[in-house]
């Protein structure tokens, strides 16, 4: 059953749902604009923007046990990672002087073969803040997706019991730990509640048994992330077409396991990579960034080096101005595009770009999150490929992911492997690995059944009257490009995106969806959103420059049964369609 109550899960009743109910156009702009009406009723929200209510009580748990007044803190999953962090907030804080400590903690290492089953030493790295600098802190949090997963926050927090025998022990060995007692007032009182909770050892170990035990075993996780590695690349082997050249063919067959790289989402897939960029070479160049994308993706370029050119466009006219400027003298470390774009489903002359890369030595990074690799090839055009495999390849919509694959035949690829090599941190938590695996088993499957649904649903829509525009990679001015790469067995993918004539027939018609509603893409089950609203509300005549209309609706297409699908999409333009005959009615009356 579908939920239409603002702040519910997507899906129901999932208690990592990556995604979360905005039922109607009113109430995702609510949402933008803060509003009590909307906000309160948030449960859960996307992960990297919404703080998890299992890490909330970590951080205040932290907080009551370690912090200082007037403090916040953000938990990550290393120290390099929690150093990261600090460095940001100190770079963009508006304070004269900020103190930022960091506190690594660990959760003891099981006891026996069986609690390797349920239990796993986890270590977390604190980053202890001024309270006034949350907001600072948490937009690093949201660009890199570095945080801890709430499954990894969820584990933590009932780790309570060690993490109370840490505190006893942190304070008693502390020098001047009457002085830190006196700093730290909140303590007094939290502390023995954390000792009454985990009192009852053996309330404790069925807990722990119960939701990590029996659900899934722990022991499986490196093995887990093997088997997504070889899938990821067996993958791109299985799909290739033969009808590419040698040389590219040569490319896919020589791609290992060992060229993937996971992580906890496809953000930190992407700034990963441009943390590499940086420190392999040119770290005092400028980027590009290629097509309208994903807003943390141009926010990570903007923020974490030394800036960005964006062209924003990203049509065969922006890659003529590009080449004139490189012509000319301009020098860049990389080139960041989308394959296709989000939302409007572009997709640049990847050719081109690997041609202009080769002739002014920058790197290339394409997010083919959209496409997926099972329906175009890109990795023979670019130096490193990263993917939200949090989207289409799990498409349950209850775990995060992200995977990073650098291209074997890369004049770049013994730099970037070094690079690898020596900074990697596995940051991806147990369980979501595992999770991963099990929903990607039949990622293929799906993947074609989508891409059949979506092109069922393109072909209705395309004759409504009602719609200006539809945006879907056949319907581009770009499909020329996304064929060179599209795979043999290969589609076009499921996400699509709407701008209606009229603005109230768009709200109408989103409003009248019997679909879910709410953020993300990739799902197996059909899901809508304003996403421009949702995704630039704050910039709402900026986004109209790049071709974002701001009443675009975007939708991504899952597993329903396709007659079902379009009866769907026929009663809600049915209802839009109703709405200027019920306009000249009431003026009439």
């Amino acid at each position: 059953m579908i939920s239409q109550k603002i702040g519910d899960s997507i899906p129901n009743n999932t208690a990592h749902a990556v995604s979360v109910t905005l039922p109607t156009w009113e109430a995702t702009v609510g949402y933008e604009k803060g509003e009590d009406w909307v906000v309160e009723r948030m449960s859960t929200g996307y992960p990297r923007f919404f703080i998890h209510q299992e890490i909330k009580l970590l951080c205040k748990l932290l907080e009551d046990c370690y912090g200082r007044e007037s403090e916040r803190c953000l938990v990550f999953p290393t120290y390099n990672v929690a150093k990261r962090c600090r460095e940001f907030i100190k770079r963009y804080t508006t304070l004269h002087q900020v103190n930022v400590r960091i506190l690594q903690l660990s959760t003891p290492s099981p006891k026996s073969e069986d609690e390797r089953a349920y239990r796993i030493e986890t270590h977390i790295s604190i980053a202890f803040f001024p309270a006034s600098e949350f907001s600072v802190a948490k937009q690093y949090w949201q660009h890199s997706g570095e945080g801890i997963s709430s499954r990894m926050g969820e584990y933590c927090l009932h780790e309570l019991k060690y993490l109370a025998e840490g505190i006893e022990e942190h304070r008693s060995n502390s020098p001047g730990n009457n002085q830190v007692e006196q700093r730290s007032r909140k303590s007094r009182s939290s502390r023995s509640s954390i000792v009454d909770l985990s009192n009852n050892t053996n309330e404790y170990s069925t807990f722990i048994e119960e939701r990590f035990g029996r659900n899934l075993d722990m022991r499986f996780h490196n093995d887990a992330k093997s088997l997504l590695k070889r899938r990821i690349a067996g993958k791109i082997g299985e799909s290739q077409d033969e009808g590419l050249a040698s040389t590219e063919r040569a490319t896919i067959s020589k791609l290992s396991q060992d060229d993937v790289y996971l992580y906890p989402s496809g953000m930190t897939s992407i700034f990963n990579a441009y943390l590499a960029i940086l420190s392999i070479g040119h770290a005092d160049r400028k980027s590009v960034c290629f097509g309208f994308p994903y807003v943390d993706t141009l926010n990570i370029l903007k923020k974490f080096g030394p800036g960005v050119h964006f062209y924003g466009l990203g049509d065969d006219t922006s890659l003529d101005e590009l080449e004139q400027q490189l012509a000319s003298g301009l020098k860049i470390s990389s080139l960041f595009c989308e394959c296709p774009s989000n939302p409007l489903l572009k997709t640049p002359d990847l050719l081109r770009v690997k041609s202009l890369a080769q002739r002014y030595d920058f790197l290339v990074v394409v997010d083919e999150t959209i496409g997926n690799f099972l329906n175009i090839h890109v990795l023979p055009y670019a130096d490193m490929v990263v993917s939200s495999l949090t989207k289409v390849f799990s498409g349950a919509s209850n775990v995060m992911g992200g995977s990073l694959i650098l291209n074997p035949d890369s004049p770049h690829y013994d730099s970037l492997k070094a690079y690898f090599n020596a900074h990697f941190e596995d940051l991806y938590w147990a369980q979501d690995v595992i999770y991963m695996e099990r929903n990607s088993r039949d990622f293929e499957t799906r993947s074609e059944k989508v891409n059949r649904n979506a092109e069922a649903v393109v072909n209705y829509l395309s004759k409504s009257p009602l719609i200006r525009e539809i945006f879907y990679p056949s319907l581009s001015g770009s499909k020329k490009h996304y064929d060179k790469i599209k795979t043999p067995l290969g589609g076009y993918g499921g996400l699509l995106s709407l701008v209606f004539h009229e603005e109230e027939k768009a709200k109408c018609f989103f409003n009248s969806l019997k679909l879910s509603k709410g953020p993300s893409l990739g799902t197996n089950f059909t899901l809508a959103c304003p996403y421009s609203i949702l995704a630039h509300f704050q910039e709402l005549d900026e986004i109209e420059k790049w071709g974002v209309d701001r009443n675009l609706i975007r939708i991504s297409i899952g597993l329903e049964p396709e007659l079902q699908l379009l009866a769907i999409f026929k009663e809600a333009l049915q209802t839009a369609s109703e709405v200027e005959i019920n306009e000249r009615i009431a003026t009439i009356e």
